[in-house]
């Protein structure tokens, strides 16, 4: 299975790189995609982040999924951005495993219009839960069909797992517990 990690000025650093750790610690192939004209692609928190492809040079017929990280600025670049929505809307056509963390359910996936009767979760902001009206979930992680969505940096972990169980099934407990000290 592989994945696609789509990179906007403005992400959120903790949900992306958390998140795509995690899941190369568990040989889920991700790759990340930047929707600038060059490689570099800047977090919310001024973390630059060197992406392996942009988003110009991607074939989507590649890939099995992609995952779309929060934070203001980079979830309304991707909403805003016709070949995510496009992307999003084949995905979603085909099956394929559609992963989104903290605005970006309310703000990308509303956008391009896939989320249905689904339930999805986002960060617990009273817009974001107006913008998702009935089909907000309070949830750490919530996996529906072939979305998988969660609330926000502090559920990154649950997100990784959530995404983990459904492409690569058995994986992540020996993951979690290498990677994560528990109580």
């Amino acid at each position: 299975m592989k994945l696609l990690l789509l990179l906007a000025n403005g992400f959120e650093e903790i949900e992306a790189l958390g998140t795509l750790d995690l899941l190369r610690r568990g040989e889920v192939e991700v790759t990340t995609c930047t929707l600038n004209q060059t490689p570099l692609t800047l977090g919310a928190h001024n973390i630059a982040v060197e992406a392996e492809l942009c988003l110009t040079e991607l074939d989507s017929t590649q890939y099995d999924g992609v995952i779309l990280p929060g934070g203001m600025g980079g979830s309304q670049a991707l909403a805003a951005t016709q070949g995510v929505l496009e992307l999003l809307k084949d995905y979603n056509e085909q099956g394929k495993t559609i992963c989104a963390i903290c605005a970006a359910p309310a703000l990308v996936l509303t956008a391009a219009d896939i989320i249905q009767n689904r339930k999805v979760t986002c960060y617990p902001a009273p817009e974001f839960i107006e913008a998702l009206g009935d089909n907000y979930l309070s949830a750490k992680a919530h996996t529906e069909g072939n979305l998988i969505t969660a609330a926000g940096p502090g559920c990154f972990t649950d997100f990784a797992k959530a995404i983990m169980d459904a492409v690569a099934p058995g994986t992540s407990e020996g993951v979690f517990k290498a990677a994560l000290i528990k109580d």
